[in-house]
C-alpha cells in the first residue's frame, strides 16, 4: 500500500476589495492635513509689528502726524482696510501702557512719553505744583524732551532748579525746583577769610588743634566711669494670698502669727 503524503490546504488569493482597503488606509495614514482649517498668516503679529515701528518713528519726530501720514511711514496701502482699522483702534487706545496720543481735536497723533514735559517752562510748572520735594530723573524727561539737557542748562544758569549731575560725563541725572530769591550772595572778605582756613590733612593733627582750643572732638573715646553700679534691691514677696477681706471686721487677724 502506497501512502500519499498529505497536501497542505491553498491559502486563498487575497480579493481585490480587500487589497484595495489596506492601500488605501496607508494612504489615508500619511495624509495628515486637515483641510477644515485655515493656514496660519500672521496677521496679529504683523500689526503689532507695525504698532512698534509707529512708536518708534513718533518717538524721533516729537510732533503731531496725521494718520494718513503714518500709514505712508509704514507702508500700508489704502486698499488694507483691515489692517488700517486695527492699527486705528490700537492708536487711540485709553490703557495707561499705550505710548500713542490721540488728539480728537485735530484728529492727529504724537509720542506720549511718562511725564507730559516738553519744554523748560512746562518743567518749572510740573516742579512748582507737585506736593513732595523729590527729584525728577532726566533720563524720564529724555524719553519725550531731545534737547533737556541743553534746556537744564540754562535753568540751572539762572538758578532756577537745582541739578545733580554724573561724576563720568557730568550729564544732568536729577533736577529739583529752586527759589532764586533764596539764593543769598556771600561778603567777598568772609569768603576769603573763610578758603583761608584750612583744615589738617591727618585726623590726628585735627584732633589736637580741637583739644587746643578747648573743643571736645567727635571721635574721641568714650570716658569709661569707674563707679559700681548699684544693684537694685527686690521688693519684699507678699506672702499667700488674702481672702474673705469683706469680713475683715468679723474675723480676727492672726497675720502676727504667721512664721
Amino acid at each position: 500500500m502506497s501512502y500519499l503524503k498529505p497536501t497542505s490546504a491553498p491559502s486563498p488569493t487575497p480579493s481585490n476589495a480587500s487589497t484595495g482597503a489596506s492601500k488605501r488606509k496607508r494612504n489615508d495614514e500619511g495624509n495628515t492635513t486637515v483641510y477644515s482649517q485655515p493656514a496660519e498668516t500672521g496677521t496679529g503679529n504683523h500689526v503689532y509689528t507695525q504698532l512698534t515701528y509707529t512708536i518708534e518713528h513718533l518717538r524721533g519726530n516729537q510732533k503731531w502726524h496725521s494718520f494718513e501720514d503714518i500709514m505712508q511711514y509704514l507702508n500700508i496701502p489704502k486698499g488694507d482696510e483691515q489692517q488700517r482699522a486695527q492699527l486705528e483702534n490700537m492708536f487711540k487706545s485709553t490703557n495707561p501702557q499705550n505710548r500713542i496720543e490721540y488728539s480728537p481735536a485735530n484728529n492727529k497723533y504724537r509720542y506720549k512719553p511718562k511725564f507730559d514735559i516738553r519744554n523748560a517752562d512746562q518743567l518749572k510748572g510740573w516742579l512748582q505744583n507737585q506736593k513732595h520735594a523729590q527729584g525728577l530723573s532726566v533720563k524720564d524727561l529724555k524719553d519725550g524732551w531731545a534737547n533737556v539737557q541743553e534746556e537744564i542748562k540754562g535753568l540751572e544758569d539762572r538758578k532756577e532748579v537745582l541739578v545733580k549731575r554724573n561724576v563720568k560725563d557730568n550729564q544732568a541725572r536729577t533736577v529739583w525746583n529752586n527759589d532764586p530769591s533764596l539764593m543769598n550772595k556771600m561778603d567777598p572778605e568772609f569768603q576769603s577769610e573763610w578758603h583761608k582756613t584750612l583744615l589738617p590733612a591727618n585726623p590726628d593733627d585735627l584732633r589736637s588743634k580741637l583739644i587746643q582750643a578747648g573743643l571736645k572732638p567727635s571721635s574721641a573715646p568714650r570716658e569709661a566711669s569707674n563707679k559700681p553700679k548699684e544693684k537694685k534691691r527686690k521688693a519684699p514677696r507678699r506672702g499667700g494670698k488674702q481672702t474673705n477681706t469683706h469680713m475683715a471686721n468679723i474675723l480676727k487677724d492672726f497675720s502676727h502669727l504667721r512664721k
